[in-house]
């Protein structure tokens, strides 16, 4: 919900991945990046599926990564 909004902290000359927990909400901003001209890709099944192939993490925080 915050994109419209923070639209300008965007660079239009990179390409954009975008994902979500489960893949849902970041398909949805991926057609609407498009739409606007952007060049941007889903990362299909979100944070979930990531997290379950094993794939690196890092968290924000310091504290172990966890996918909610």
């Amino acid at each position: 919900d915050q994109l419209p909004a923070r639209l300008d902290e965007l660079d239009p000359d990179d390409d954009l991945f975008v994902i979500c927990r489960t893949g849902g909400r970041s398909f949805r901003a991926v057609q609407w990046l498009v739409g606007l001209g952007y060049s941007a890709v889903n990362v299909a099944g979100g944070m979930d599926m990531w997290f379950e192939a094993g794939k690196p993490m890092v968290s924000d925080n310091g504290l172990k990564p966890v996918v909610l």
